[in-house]
């Protein structure tokens, strides 16, 4: 018999949307699928629609929780999960109808413990496929990390995983960085991983999302400590991988300098410069010589951190009398 599929669907406020993802998963061409849907006590309709599908196709598992989140919402389904192999799809987004046939195939040809595939943020393309152009990279540990390091490519959605690689590994419970964590505490155990550069996985940009909501002292804390997590628990790798410890430290300046920037730009959640100071103190540890800084980076390494805020407040007039883009 085919390999079990286990695809794990968090459920949240996307009554519009939920359809289009469902149907794309029930009409995959691989059929063994056992498809999780997670109600994280969704305040629209999601509830009855989950339910009227369950009624439809015996591959769909429903459940009904109390809300927890994304994370959560995801372990949930982990917990009684029985597929061979586990997916995650959000509940806004979508996948082309070859996509776990293909990445299937692909990870048992190749003895793999995750197959990941490209990404798509559009909301045109109904059906992503494979024009058979593409040619699998496989990776060890070192390439995958640097790689997904490299492109901030952590997104669980675009992997398929061994289920007893994940093992007991679960969700960061109510943080906003959950897939960094994730990725960091199970690519280490692979002996294998794939990467299939076709945009299978169709991402829907959501305005409400997190990262379009408006800035906050809780999405700095978030997206720095899980940043800090990767660096502390990829060091005994890093530390015999020149390459990856570099990949690693300039993926740690770029997070520390966007924040330092969009903070400066939202002075009044930090009025006492205590954020600004640690995240000062963090970019000057980090830092290093490069012509392929930008402008910006090169001064807020060299300016203290209120005459940072000054240059920061002039950008910011000028760019309001000339109505242009901020950095």
């Amino acid at each position: 018999m085919e390999p079990k599929i286990s695809i794990i669907v968090p459920i949240y406020n996307v009554e519009q949307y939920l359809n289009q993802c469902v149907d794309s998963l029930l009409n995959q061409s691989h059929k063994n699928l056992e498809i999780i849907l997670v109600d994280d006590e969704s305040p629209d309709n999601c509830a009855q629609i989950c339910d009227d599908y369950k009624l439809k196709d015996d591959r769909i598992v429903v459940i009904h929780q109390k809300n927890k989140g994304l994370s959560g919402a995801r372990n949930s389904g982990l917990e009684i999960a029985t597929g061979d192999y586990v997916a995650f799809v959000d509940s806004d987004d979508w996948v082309g109808l070859d996509t776990y046939n293909t990445l299937l195939n692909l990870a048992l040809e190749n003895d793999l413990d995750i197959i990941e595939c490209g990404i798509s943020e559009t909301s045109l393309v109904e059906n992503p496929t494979d024009d058979g152009s593409t040619t699998i990279k496989i990776e060890n540990v070192s390439q995958a990390l640097k790689r997904i390091i490299n492109n901030t490519q952590f997104s669980a959605c675009t992997k398929l995983f061994k289920r007893l690689l994940i093992g007991d590994s679960r969700f960061k419970l109510n943080k906003t960085s959950e897939d960094i964590y994730f990725a960091v505490e199970n690519i280490p155990k692979i002996k294998k991983m794939g990467y299939y550069d076709v945009p299978f996985y169709s991402y829907r940009p959501n305005p409400t999302s997190i990262t379009k909501s408006p800035y906050s002292l809780k999405r700095l804390d978030d997206s720095i400590t899980a940043g800090l997590y990767l660096e502390k628990n990829l060091k005994s790798l890093a530390d015999n991988d020149t390459e990856l410890k570099e990949v690693i430290k300039q993926h740690m300046l770029f997070k520390v300098d966007m924040h330092y920037k969009r903070l400066n730009y939202n002075a009044q959640l930090d009025p006492d410069y205590k954020h600004r100071n640690y995240l000062k103190e963090l970019l000057d540890h980090y830092y290093y010589k490069s012509n392929q800084h930008d402008f910006y980076l090169k001064l807020a390494s060299r300016l203290s951190t209120k005459s940072f805020n000054k240059l920061i407040r002039l950008n910011e007039l000028k760019h309001k009398l000339l109505k242009t883009n901020q950095i």
